[in-house]
């Protein structure tokens, strides 16, 4: 048997996995209870307080404007003082506003700034460029699959998130109980920050516990080179927005996430205008959440083994599906299996969207794109939670909205056929 050192990896014990642990449980406490329970928590605060569907949906529509925004800072506060301690700034902020919900809503403007602008500022700070950059740092064969798994964690708290919190709504009769809870699971998150090494160089380790030196022997360099194209370019960002690629990416972007912000914002209230009980349809949107959590692991896998323009057009073609579905469907098993096809879809893409970023542009150009993309791109998905309150206003129904988003994701798919690595600038 060979030895630690024989087989190229450091002999002490490997951190990366460690991380992995800790992101899968940040996500699952401060994505999943908080991001995620914005969908079950919403229609409550809705019919209680009376707002208007268009303008109660103005708060998320911003806090996705703000995410974009917000993304230039998150990317310097990475750069300069690392995940660990960005991380650690934005759950404080998201634990202020959760306590902000909790004592000072009273009226929609209140929820709309509170929402919208402490809250959309939170989600920059914790999001998923975050641990998804902690996992580039940590990994290099395993990235796809590393990612796959730490996403799981928000799916997986956000599907548990649904009906526990409806069932405690129910129980104390107040919206602001689950904004409490959540708050709760905010400050276990930020104990678990605590642990957290922001790159292998830190303590000495490297990317998948393999010395770059030794891997370097022919002998054993097959068994460790991925299976699919990683960049050896250092990438400037001025190369990266000459390559057409980069806008088809963006394009597939705007489309997954646009389309499911529309769901998670207007789905309970949809089912319920179609006969549901809140329940019933909060437990079709879990569904929803659960199949994007169990999507996300074999889909980093798939994106270790497959080309991404292949399994980008595949996970992207099921949300089209499910969506359709979802939008058409009759009864609670149909509406279900629906739900978790479309959730399968946007977990996959959850993965593999940032995945392209990382393997086609590179490591240290993977904050710097998300930085400058982001405030262009996220401002026309954070369209879909208004625009689809307001199309339900003038219209009466989903149906236009519902229409719109599946062409949307027919576009992508399109988009995602082109998409081929780009050619390092000679």
């Amino acid at each position: 048997m060979a030895t630690t050192a024989q087989s190229g990896q450091a002999p002490r014990r490997f951190y990366g996995w460690s991380n992995v642990s800790l992101f899968f449980f940040i996500q699952f406490a401060a994505s999943g209870f908080v991001y995620f329970a914005y969908s079950v928590v919403f229609p409550v605060m809705v019919e209680t307080m009376d707002w208007n569907r268009g303008n109660a949906a103005l708060a998320q529509s911003i806090a996705l404007v703000m995410l974009g925004l917000a993304y230039p800072l998150t990317g310097y506060l990475l750069s300069r003082y690392g995940v660990r301690q960005t991380v650690t700034i934005g759950l404080l902020v998201m634990l202020s506003g959760l306590l902000l919900l909790v004592s000072a809503v009273s009226e929609v403007w209140h929820w709309i700034l509170i929402w919208g602008g402490v809250m959309g500022l939170s989600f920059a700070l914790t999001g998923p460029i975050c641990s998804q950059t902690a996992m580039i740092s940590w990994f290099n064969i395993k990235r796809s699959t590393t990612i796959g798994i730490v996403m799981t964690g928000g799916a997986l708290g956000g599907a548990l998130a649904q009906p526990v919190l409806a069932s405690m709504m129910d129980r104390f009769d107040s919206w602001r109980a689950a904004w409490l809870i959540a708050a709760a699971m905010v400050v276990i998150a930020l104990i678990a920050t605590r642990f957290v090494i922001n790159r292998p160089g830190d303590i000495g380790q490297f990317p998948d516990n393999v010395d770059p030196g030794m891997a370097a022997q022919e002998a054993l360099a097959a068994g460790l080179r991925p299976r699919t194209h990683r960049t050896s370019h250092d990438w400037t960002i001025k190369q990266v927005v000459r390559t057409p690629m980069l806008y088809l990416l963006m394009l597939i972007t705007v489309a997954y996430l646009g389309t499911f912000f529309f769901l998670l914002n207007h789905g309970i209230l949809h089912l319920t205008d179609s006969g549901l009980s809140s329940l019933e349809a909060a437990s079709i949107i879990g569904l929803a959440i659960l199949g994007s959590g169990l999507a996300r692991i074999p889909a980093g896998w798939l994106g270790d083994q497959f080309e991404l323009r292949w399994t980008v057009f595949g996970f992207v073609a099921l949300m089209a599906i499910g969506l359709a579905g979802f939008w058409l469907g009759q009864g609670v098993v149909l509406l279900s299996a629906m739900g978790m096809l479309f959730g399968a879809g946007y977990g996959g893409m959850l993965v593999l969207g940032p995945v392209v970023t990382g393997n086609y542009y590179g490591e240290r150009a993977f904050p710097i794109i998300n930085s400058v993309i982001a405030p262009v791109m996220l401002p026309f998905a954070a369209a879909a939670p208004a625009g689809g309150g307001y199309i339900f206003e003038a219209t009466g129904s989903y149906d236009l909205a519902f229409a719109i988003a599946i062409g949307l994701l027919s576009t992508a798919m399109v988009a995602a056929f082109l998409m081929k690595p780009p050619r390092a600038p000679g």
